[in-house]
């Protein structure tokens, strides 16, 4: 897949999203831990929107072989980028509740955000990774199984959702970290 998405972008695309809260965390600075967890944060929760809501209708809307030539470029990237992404936010959420005192007495808030953030870990590198790597395989076969192929973006699909009912979730809890919950 590094390949695929070019070499520059792979080191970069996984380098960043895991540098960033190492830094923020040995900064010692509870602002900047802050914003780079929020910018992680943000950017899990619009890619996961984005395609959830916007690129697999769209991509479930194109010809086969439109498909695939769509595919051949967004997939490698989106996997290299996502993957390092999530690690990234739920690494810097832990060091910033440290930072924070929040683990010397941990709210309900704090441990349903702990749970989910392993749920969406789980949900990532188990069945969206397995299905993003069988699409990758389809796409860079030299006879693409369209139907394979579909049934991976549909199945894809639908875990994506899933995947967006739980970052809307440890949304909530953020807040009710903020308020005291």
């Amino acid at each position: 897949m590094a390949t695929a998405a070019t070499r520059p972008f792979a080191i970069g695309a996984t380098l960043l999203p895991l540098a960033l809260p190492v830094l923020g965390y040995l900064s010692s600075d509870i602002r900047i831990m802050f914003t780079i967890h929020l910018f992680l944060g943000a950017f899990w929760f619009g890619t996961a929107v984005l395609g959830a809501v916007v690129l697999g209708p769209v991509m479930g809307g194109l010809s086969a072989e439109a498909n695939v030539e769509f595919a051949k470029g967004f997939v490698p990237r989106m996997t290299l980028l996502m993957e390092p992404v999530s690690v990234g936010v739920i690494g810097s959420g832990i060091g910033l509740a440290s930072m924070m005192g929040l683990w010397a007495s941990p709210s309900p808030s704090l441990w349903a955000a702990l749970v989910l953030a392993i749920a969406l870990l789980v949900l990532g590198f188990g069945p969206l990774h397995k299905f993003t790597v069988g699409m990758f395989d389809e796409i860079a076969a030299e006879e693409t199984n369209h139907e394979r192929l579909a049934a991976l973006n549909k199945k894809y699909g639908m875990l994506s959702l899933v995947e967006l009912v739980l970052m809307i979730a440890i949304v909530a809890t953020m807040s009710g970290l903020r308020w005291g919950f």
